[in-house]
Order: C-alpha cells, then structure tokens, then sequence
C-alpha cells in the first residue's frame, strides 16, 4: 500500500468511530433530551466532523488515484505501449515533451508517441523511465489535479550506445465520469548524456520540433538545460510559509514568442 493509502486508511477509522460515536449518541438520548441544546450541538459537531473525514477521505483517495496513473503512465512509456499510454489522456489533452511542441488531443498525442520509437520495445532496446518524487495537489471540488515529478530515463541500444536522461514533469489531470485523466503532460528535460562519457563531457540540450510527426503548436515555453539551468515554474505555494515560490529572473523558463496565445 502507497504512503496515501495507509492515510486515506487511517482518515477513514477516524471517519467511521465519529460516525459510531455519532450513531451511540443518538440512540442513548431519550427524546425529550435529544431535543435539548446541549445534545443538538453536539450532534451538529459530530455531523460536521464526519462531513470533513469524509471529504478528506475523498481528497486522499483522488491523490491515491492520480499517484498510480503517474506510475502506470510509466510503465506504459518503458514498453512503447503507446495504444495504451494515449488512452490516459483526456480528448482534449494535450502532451509537450522537451522542446518538441505541444500535440493535443488523444489522436495528435497517439501520432507524436512514434518520436519515441515505433509501438512496443523490441529486443536490444532499454527505455526505461523511473519516475520520483511526485508532489500532489487536488483542487478543492476534486475535478482537477496537478503534479510534480521527477523522471530518470535509461535509455539505450544494445552495443551501441546508452543514455542517461533527466527531466522535470509539471502536469495537470482532470476527473470526468469518475476518472482521473491526463489533461496536461509537460516535461522539462534537465540533460540528456551518454553513459560512457556522462553528463560532465556530453551533456546534450532539449530535443526541439520534429519535421516527420510536427506539432500542432511550438513549444509554450524556452529554457536552457543542462549545462545550462532553468528552473520550471511551481503549480504550488511552499508548503509551510504557504508565500508563492519565487524564481529569480535569470532562471525562469520563457514564454516562446511563437508560441499560440
């Protein structure tokens, strides 16, 4: 069980002793007392606990939720199962990887998947991407979602060569019919590297747009990576000052003039 499991667990025992407490509370009061101001009030208080328990409980299982779609959107990835990675996607999602533009809609997504390689891995192939360090914020009405995560890749081509990969995911969901769903997938590539030279000899820069598979938009933003830096934009305050998390100038990504409105 996930970190958020065990606390969507541990929030629901909390949830069902107030209901009980509520519920022994109820039935020990004679009507007469029941109707008394003390006894009212503290049934509006257990109410009102077991309302905010269970809205907690469902904030947690939509993080619960969106954590396994993060990880199953990966595993997915590493196998070139892209018939099965589009269908993650809402149909008006959209998908920015690197520099190479933004793709939207589950049919432009499946297409600009093939940049990668063509559907499933094959033998001599590694592509393998290892996702860490997710942060989860749920909107307050529990439709939307947005997440942070760090993506390590391991990429490679039997005795030919292998790469090491780094990038930052800053993506936002949206639940429909129940669902969680990709509404937005943006990847900010950190460095790409080969493995016998490394990243302090061969580091190389975002890749940019493809002329075989074009997006359907530039890239909404430009950034250095290594070994220059820039640090992406936060889609949360710092959590315990709750101040907006300032970036200064000279690292913050930049809007790209060509870029749709």
């Amino acid at each position: 069980m996930s970190g958020m499991g065990v606390r969507a667990s541990r929030v629901c025992v909390a949830a069902a002793a107030a209901c009980a407490a509520l519920a022994a509370l109820c039935s020990g009061l004679a009507p007469a007392s029941r109707a008394s101001t003390d006894s009212e009030r503290a049934i509006a208080q257990l109410e009102a606990t077991v309302a905010r328990l269970q809205e907690r409980v469902a904030r947690l299982d939509d993080e619960d939720q969106i954590e396994n779609l993060i990880s199953i959107y990966g595993y997915y990835l590493d196998k070139r199962q892209w018939d099965q990675l589009a269908d993650l996607f809402a149909d008006d999602g959209s998908m920015e990887i690197s520099l190479r533009g933004i793709y939207v809609g589950r049919r432009s997504i499946r297409r600009a998947l093939e940049l990668f390689g063509p559907l499933y891995i094959a033998t001599g192939y590694l592509h393998n991407h290892i996702q860490l360090q997710p942060v989860i914020h749920i909107s307050s009405d529990g439709t939307h979602a947005w997440s942070r995560s760090r993506a390590l890749s391991e990429l490679g081509t039997f005795e030919r060569v292998g790469v090491w990969g780094d990038g930052i995911y800053a993506n936002e969901y949206v639940k429909r019919h129940g669902v969680w769903q990709i509404e937005q997938d943006h990847v900010y590539t950190t460095f790409f590297a080969t493995y016998q030279q490394g990243w302090q000899d061969a580091a190389a820069g975002a890749p940019g747009e493809s002329k075989s598979i074009p997006p359907d938009h530039p890239p909404s933003e430009l950034y250095e990576s290594y070994p220059g830096v820039s640090i992406p934009p936060f889609n949360y305050d710092h959590p315990v000052t709750g101040a907006p998390i300032e970036i200064p100038p000279d690292l913050r990504v930049r809007p790209n003039p060509g870029a749709r409105p």
